[in-house]
């Protein structure tokens, strides 16, 4: 049986290579050839779209309400949820730089606000997911063994396509 625990521990540890390179990509932008950059931003991109956001969802979905219900009102999970807002906005920025990278197209303040977007995209999702490590321990504390292998299969198929 798999465990809330092992799943989340399984999911970050695929996610946070991927959010360091998004630290290591806005870095890049301006500073190595505009083509090898397209091909290190799409590959980055197509893991935000196909496998970060719908993690997001997928903890969203199953698990922030179990959370509110424990700690009945004491701390909503609004602020999270908000951090959720927030990272897809900043997708849809990045979405929107997609059609300026194909030739090499975009300008300098363009480039400036690619970096902008992935530094903050970045840094949003450092905190997020330390954020997720202590909720889970909340979940850990208050649910029965069923209770978490139930949220943990609610979870694992967000994850389920090889990073």
């Amino acid at each position: 049986m798999t465990t809330l625990r092992a799943t989340s521990e399984d999911h970050h540890a695929r996610l946070v290579p991927h959010v360091d390179r998004l630290l290591t990509l806005a870095e890049a932008v301006g500073t190595i050839d505009c083509s090898a950059l397209h091909a290190l931003f799409e590959e980055e991109y197509a893991f935000i779209v196909g496998q970060l956001v719908p993690h997001m969802q997928a903890i969203e979905g199953t698990l922030y309400g179990r959370l509110e219900e424990l700690m009945e009102g004491r701390h909503s999970m609004a602020p999270m949820r908000a951090e959720h807002v927030a990272m897809l906005r900043l997708v849809e920025e990045l979405g929107r730089y997609r059609e300026h990278a194909e030739g090499c197209r975009w300008s300098a303040v363009e480039g400036m606000a690619l970096r902008r977007a992935l530094y903050r995209l970045h840094a949003i999702l450092k905190v997020h997911l330390a954020e997720e490590e202590l909720y889970l321990g909340v979940l850990d504390r208050n649910l029965s063994e069923a209770e978490k292998a139930l949220l943990a299969q609610g979870i694992d198929h967000a994850m389920t396509e090889p990073l």
